[in-house]
């Protein structure tokens, strides 16, 4: 079942279309130029919400308290290692891989959620089958689509971004999903 909360949480999550899109508009430089000093904030003040007293309440009543995972509360928000994804994701993969890789953490995530919290019943791990088939399929479609991929390379992309998204690992996997699905596709395409 689809929570409020859960709505808000893909809500932002799909706010950060605007780093692919963004990318795709411009260079690398310009964009690596507001990511990184953003990240560096947004990581500071990630990391003072645990050591801060007036900052945790400050930022659980009036900011992302209400969507944060408990999972995330003692550790890093998925959004931090998020954004650091990104910065590597730009930084080591050509521009078409880098943005497929984005899209489809942003969007194959979200499809998952959705489908697998409205309509998932056979559960792998902590996920459920229909929630990784829909982050697959929506992985597909991004790689098949998206111009200047291989479409060999993207499908293994879609698969292994797939599988490191289902996989219990104790590993984030806002960052590792661009990732693996980067690294395959560069790699699979030499």
């Amino acid at each position: 079942m689809i929570t409020g909360i859960e709505i808000k949480r893909k809500a932002v999550h799909l706010a950060t279309l605007v780093i692919p899109i963004g990318y795709a508009l411009i260079s690398d430089t310009t964009v690596l130029t507001f990511l990184i000093p953003f990240f560096l904030l947004y990581l500071v003040v990630d990391l003072l919400r645990h050591f801060h007293p007036g900052l945790a309440s400050l930022f659980q009543k009036h900011f992302f308290g209400r969507v944060l995972r408990e999972e995330e509360k003692p550790t890093l928000m998925g959004s931090t290692y998020f954004l650091f994804a990104s910065i590597l994701t730009i930084f080591l993969f050509p521009k078409p891989i880098a943005i497929a890789s984005l899209l489809i953490l942003i969007l194959s995530d979200t499809a998952a959620a959705l489908v697998g919290k409205s309509f998932g019943r056979v559960p792998i791990f902590r996920k459920t089958l229909e929630g990784s088939l829909a982050f697959f399929v929506s992985s597909l479609l991004i790689v098949w689509i998206y111009p200047g991929l291989d479409r060999l390379s993207g499908s293994f992309a879609a698969l292994g971004a797939a599988l490191i998204e289902v996989l219990p690992i104790p590993l984030d996997d806002n960052l590792t999903i661009p990732l693996v699905a980067g690294a395959i596709m560069f790699y699979g395409m030499g």
